[in-house]
């Protein structure tokens, strides 16, 4: 059976009280079906090892190696300001570091549960580095072309440090003259890039290309389809999923669930099908962290999520059916449990407005 794109957006809203095993998993075979028009290479996961064997995703090296990047994107936009020449070699060591000892899917699971800090500033980058490194990591790159994608990641937007806080800040719809300057960033970045001389002249091609799209839609440039390099297509890419799921001054953040459906909904001709293809193989429909309501009216959290079957991930729950919060901790693999399914995910906020039983 063959499906549209849009179908996938209606896979989980259609599911009902009096929905069979069944019908259920006829919803995976959906997914699957989407996958196979796009001829999705598939590969083992070691996920659900990782979530029974208690490693902790808040391991020393993990939590440490997520704060001294934070603290190094502090660094970059003070440097910004001052005009000063970026310091690269902390950040380059910080990111050999995390790729040569196979940190990357913790370092992605870290940053996606991670408190986010007032007006992003820090914790962006941080967060579109490793969602674009985890979707490289599944094309196959090699270690030097995961250091050097990173690192791109990790600058892409420097000249957004340039973009006055009063606009950065505004809730209102921006006017012309303010769309104008937050459209002059990929330039600014490239010129602030291009101080570091001709060796790292890639990383100011690359921060220019990031917003431009395969459609021509983008700017600054309206370059289209191979005109953009691969590596600007996978930043750009995660770039706009991050912010879709982080909050904005003019809007609240999106679902994690309901920005990977709106990407696939309205912007899947707006990137390369391989580059759409390893974000939606990587980056799961239910990530980690997320909160979502079983078919049995029980509510958890997605702990470790399986490529081979991303409807049916490791959940953590937080209550039962009947609405009493579980005192021990209970997890489930739905990939064990054929009559339970995800009927939907929820918000944070929901969570706390539920009225526990005894």
């Amino acid at each position: 059976m063959m499906v549209r794109f849009s179908d996938i957006v209606r896979i989980r809203d259609k599911a009902s009280k009096d929905e069979s095993p069944t019908e259920s998993r006829s919803d995976d075979q959906i997914w699957f079906s989407e996958f196979d028009i796009l001829k999705m290479p598939r590969e083992e996961s070691s996920g659900e090892k990782e979530a029974l064997s208690g490693r902790d995703l808040r391991e020393p090296a993990v939590v440490s190696y997520y704060r001294s990047l934070k603290g190094k994107a502090q660094d970059i936009r003070e440097q910004v300001k001052e005009d000063l020449t970026l310091s690269l070699s902390a950040i380059l060591d910080d990111l050999r570091y995390i790729i040569d000892n196979h940190l990357i899917d913790e370092m992605y699971d870290y940053a996606m549960c991670a408190t986010e800090d007032a007006g992003e500033r820090y914790s962006h980058p941080l967060d579109v580095t490793f969602v674009a490194l985890r979707m490289a990591q599944g094309m196959g790159y090699d270690a030097g072309n995961l250091l050097d994608l990173g690192l791109a990641a990790f600058l892409e937007n420097v000249g957004m440090y340039r973009v006055p806080d009063a606009i950065l800040g505004k809730e209102g719809p921006l006017d012309e003259q303010e769309m104008a300057v937050i459209k002059g960033h990929p330039e600014t970045s490239r010129q602030i890039l291009s101080k570091l001389g001709e060796d790292h002249q890639w990383l100011a091609d690359v921060a220019l290309e990031i917003h431009e799209r395969s459609d021509g839609s983008g700017y600054p440039k309206g370059l289209k389809g191979n005109e953009i390099s691969e590596t600007a297509s996978i930043i750009g890419l995660a770039d706009t999923y991050v912010a879709m799921i982080k909050h904005r001054p003019y809007r609240d953040k999106y679902l994690q669930t309901d920005a990977i459906k709106l990407i696939i909904k309205e912007e899947k001709g707006l990137f390369p099908v391989k580059v759409l293809k390893v974000f939606l193989d990587h980056i799961s429909l239910f990530p980690v962290n997320t909160l979502v309501r079983l078919n049995n009216k029980s509510i958890g959290r997605v702990v470790s999520t399986d490529h081979n079957q991303p409807l049916r991930p490791i959940i953590e729950l937080i209550c039962d059916g009947h609405g009493t919060k579980l005192k021990d901790r209970q997890v489930i693999r739905l990939c064990d449990n054929p009559l339970l399914h995800i009927a939907e995910s929820i918000d944070e906020r929901a969570l706390a407005d539920q009225s526990f039983g005894d």
